[in-house]
């Protein structure tokens, strides 16, 4: 559904007034509905955790709102909860936790033979070909454009890059193209790269204020100089970036910056943090050598939960970048010098990378039943859902505080596009004074707390960021709404943006 197609059902609604002085009760069923029972098998009282379900099966007609509805109750969040905050961290479906807890039971009753155990009782539920944890690695690489053997299991996207940059055998002189907008979990390992091995960090500075002007070929131009630069004899490059930022929700051009790092013989490793479960990754087509991502996001996968795409496709024509397993339990031992794995990348990734000695099998095993429902639903008719979504709240913030409260305006190409909407609806907004930063600050806090506590409780977020890397302090700031498709919808925006509004008018900035 369209934002015009939704406006046109709730035109006699003033959106700035919607739902204002109804009762907390009533408000929180008008948004979602009642509790309703799931849309598939349930598990019987008092048997929750003891047998493994299928995801549920939703009988609405698809793309409809009554669809989206059904979906919306596969999950756990309460009927008097919005939340807008997936970009930290998502929602599990109530049967992928159901299926956690009969993964450790059985791991519990039987440590020994606990998988073959679940395979006998649950034979069509749990898959062991070809092997338990390969099944899963195969299930994900069908779903994300890969093969199974280039599919690793992590536990976020930290873990991934770790194990991508601990794996590189970095040398002085080497170079790493990232950007100024970079979560930790990418920018920890750059910085590691460049103090403990020498090499040359090159930082590009995205603009804070994404124009809907702004063209696939400008922001290649903002990289392209980088690349090209001269680069020493035996060194090599890469490029290291986010596909979506997790400060503003801008999405870039992954594919086509792939191809471009690949031109000038650069590689390429990838933050999808907010990939799996937003977007229709496809793994082979973007390029990329590495992709790292959460599986606790977008994904609803659970705490603890990630995919890491390792490349071992296509080396014939696109020569793989070196990398020595990352993690090294595999790797080699004390009897043969060197290890038969020294330069060499004829390992398969989902073997030697997958083992990291004891971890949450159970977990990631949840994850993947997370991701065979969003399978069900459609990874793009997920994307385009949240991207409708976001795309109508954009309206919104336009309609009250105009585009340039936007971060990041609605771009007409939609490569760019994503279910994240950063945004300031203050006056300052782009001000550089350091106490016009901290009250804006200061009132977003505010705001988002005061949010939090109403009834139904409004969860979101704030972000704040440099306008250049080489600035001292961060001077740009802005909430950060996410818009899932599986539980989100169109009232709770209109509801949402009313409260936002209100506390906005309040702070005295706007």
């Amino acid at each position: 559904m369209s934002a015009q197609e939704h406006d046109s059902g709730v035109a006699a609604l003033d959106r700035r007034g919607f739902l204002k002085g109804f009762a907390s009760a009533a408000v929180a069923a008008t948004l979602v509905g009642p509790r309703e029972a799931l849309a598939g098998p349930s598990v019987p009282a008092g048997q929750f955790g003891r047998q493994l379900l299928p995801p549920p099966t939703i009988t609405k007609p698809a793309g409809t709102e009554k669809y989206w509805k059904q979906v919306r109750k596969a999950f756990a969040l309460a009927d008097d909860y919005i939340h807008m905050n997936t970009g930290t961290t998502g929602s599990p479906p109530e049967f992928v936790q159901n299926n956690l807890a009969v993964y450790n039971r059985y791991k519990s009753e039987d440590p020994r033979d606990w998988a073959a155990n679940l395979a006998a009782d649950f034979p069509t539920l749990f898959p062991t070909t070809p092997s338990a944890m390969g099944a899963r690695q195969l299930q994900v690489a069908n779903a994300y454009g890969a093969n199974q053997s280039e599919i690793v299991l992590s536990y976020n996207t930290t873990d991934a890059c770790n194990l991508i940059f601990s794996g590189t055998p970095w040398q002085p002189g080497d170079r790493i193209v990232t950007t100024s907008f970079e979560h930790p979990a990418m920018m920890g390992p750059v910085a590691w790269a460049r103090d403990y091995h020498g090499v040359q960090v090159v930082v590009i500075d995205i603009p804070s204020n994404f124009t809907a002007d702004i063209t696939v070929n400008d922001v290649l131009g903002w990289f392209e100089p980088a690349l090209a630069a001269p680069l020493g004899a035996g060194n090599k490059q890469y490029l290291a970036i986010s596909e979506v930022f997790y400060k503003n929700g801008l999405r870039l051009p992954v594919a086509e910056l792939c191809a471009l790092a690949r031109g000038y013989g650069a590689y390429s490793i990838i933050d999808a943090a907010h990939g799996w479960g937003m977007l229709p990754v496809d793994c082979h087509a973007y390029g990329a050598d590495f992709i790292a991502g959460a599986g606790h996001k977008w994904l609803c996968g659970g705490p603890g939960t990630g995919i890491l795409y390792c490349r071992t496709a296509d080396a014939v024509n696109n020569p793989l970048p070196p990398f020595a397993v990352g993690s090294f339990a595999g790797y080699g031992n004390q009897f043969v010098a060197p290890s038969a794995l020294f330069n060499s990348r004829a390992f398969s990734p989902s073997s030697y990378t997958q083992s990291r000695g004891e971890y949450n099998t159970p977990a990631v095993y949840a994850m993947t039943d997370s991701l065979a429902f969003f399978s069900e639903i459609g990874l793009n008719a997920i994307y385009d859902r949240g991207v409708a979504l976001g795309n109508y709240l954009k309206g919104l913030v336009v309609d009250e505080w105009g585009p340039n409260a936007l971060w990041v305006q609605q771009n007409p190409d939609a490569r760019f596009a994503t279910a994240v909407t950063s945004f300031n609806p203050f006056a300052d907004k782009d001000s550089n004074d350091p106490a016009k930063h901290a009250a804006m600050n200061t009132a977003i806090s505010t705001i988002l707390t005061n949010l939090s506590k109403e009834m139904p409780k409004i969860y979101a977020r704030s972000t704040t960021w440099r306008t250049s890397h080489l600035g001292t302090t961060d001077n740009r700031v802005g909430l950060r709404i996410s818009t899932h498709g599986v539980y989100n919808n169109y009232d709770e925006i209109d509801y949402a943006f009313a409260r936002l509004v209100d506390q906005v008018n309040l702070s005295g900035l706007a």
